[in-house]
């Protein structure tokens, strides 16, 4: 047997063998990474720098994640020239930055839409449900599956994944907390064991009167039918999801399609025009950063977090507002109108009917 090809008896017993075969991704150390990104026409003015940053962040997150925005022909390989590795690392930063600053006030729509589903269905079913039974058949259950539209095919499915959270969750602090010192297990307690996802299916199966009060405490309107104010909630939760799970699975969030898209006459209407009906119509507020930032504004029904997240949005861009990457400002890199700011600062005053300023200076006293 010495000197055959070892790769042979591999494929011989069904193996695949990798040991001759030329991938399109090949492994490539960081000194063959920083020679591609020079024939790609990147500038590299520290290459222990980029070794490093290529070690923290990857070849993919810092280059890859951003070609679309400075390749000289789109589905080519080759950056525009005079495209620095710095200003790719600054914009990744940036990018992080800004991805923290949406996913954090998302949290913030997600607790309050918990809050807002378990208390109408505490008030509407009850506080009870056992532990214990799967077939959520209980009519003093809240969980009770007739107690929720069948309008979906999905209720059934919907509560016993509810149950699930419960069953093997029965360690997490709170529940556990709860099955020992308590003798049932709220609904504002089953919320803390529940992801974001699941909290959207189970406002999706409430009946109309139960969905009604869950939408009107996010949105008032009085040139809005109930069923345009679902539309638009509907949408805005599935998208504000969708941006949830990419930040924390570090994909970034700008051009990227495939997304729920905000209705556009009650985007419009419940923007106090922030966006225009052509700028809608060309693709702007849809499902981009700019409407994720919008219906948050909309949503989080709070003018001492909608102030922060302004304040946090110009503590970001501010410093780059003067700057140009590659003949691109910070707003067009990340596909946002130059005005954003004013944008949601004009539609925090007309929601609250109060200066930012004033905002401001009470959110920080």
């Amino acid at each position: 047997m010495t000197g055959e090809n070892p790769s042979y008896h591999c494929m011989e017993r069904g193996i695949f063998s990798f040991m001759n075969t030329e991938y399109d991704k090949p492994f490539k150390t960081y000194d063959e990474m920083l020679s591609l990104m020079e024939k790609r026409n990147i500038i590299i003015n520290d290459k222990e720098f980029a070794k490093n940053a290529l070690s923290n962040l990857s070849y993919y997150s810092l280059i890859n994640g951003y070609k679309n925005t400075f390749l000289q022909v789109k589905g080519t390989d080759d950056f525009i020239e005079g495209t620095k590795f710095e200003e790719l690392y600054t914009i990744n930063q940036l990018d992080v930055s800004l991805n923290n600053i949406i996913f954090k006030y998302i949290l913030y729509l997600e607790r309050s839409l918990k809050s807002k589903v378990s208390y109408i269905v505490s008030q509407s079913f009850g506080v009870y449900t056992d532990k214990n039974d799967i077939s959520c058949t209980d009519s003093n259950d809240y969980l009770y599956y007739k107690n929720y539209s069948s309008s979906t095919g999905k209720r059934i499915d919907i509560v016993k994944k509810l149950k699930n959270c419960i069953i093997e969750n029965h360690h997490n602090n709170i529940i556990e907390h709860y099955i020992n010192t308590k003798n049932h297990i709220p609904p504002w307690i089953l919320t803390y064991n529940i992801p974001f996802g699941l909290t959207i299916e189970w406002y999706s199966i409430l009946k109309n009167a139960e969905k009604s009060y869950v939408c009107s405490a996010f949105i008032s309107s009085e040139t809005l039918s109930m069923d345009e104010r679902k539309e638009f909630l509907r949408q805005a939760l599935l998208l504000s999801r969708e941006y949830r799970n990419k930040i924390a699975h570090g994909n970034r969030t700008f051009n990227i399609s495939g997304l729920p898209v905000l209705p556009k006459n009650q985007l419009l209407e419940l923007s106090h025009y922030a966006v225009s009906s052509e700028e809608y119509n060309n693709g702007l507020a849809q499902c981009d950063l700019l409407s994720i930032l919008l219906l948050l504004v909309i949503l989080l029904n709070d003018k001492y977090l909608c102030a922060n997240l302004l304040s946090d949005l110009t503590s970001l861009f501010a410093p780059y507002e003067q700057h140009l990457f590659n003949n691109k400002n910070i707003y067009e890199i990340f596909n946002l109108p130059n005005d954003v700011l004013m944008r949601v600062k004009n539609l925090i005053d007309n929601i609250y009917n109060m200066p930012l300023e004033e905002a401001l200076s009470q959110s920080n006293t």
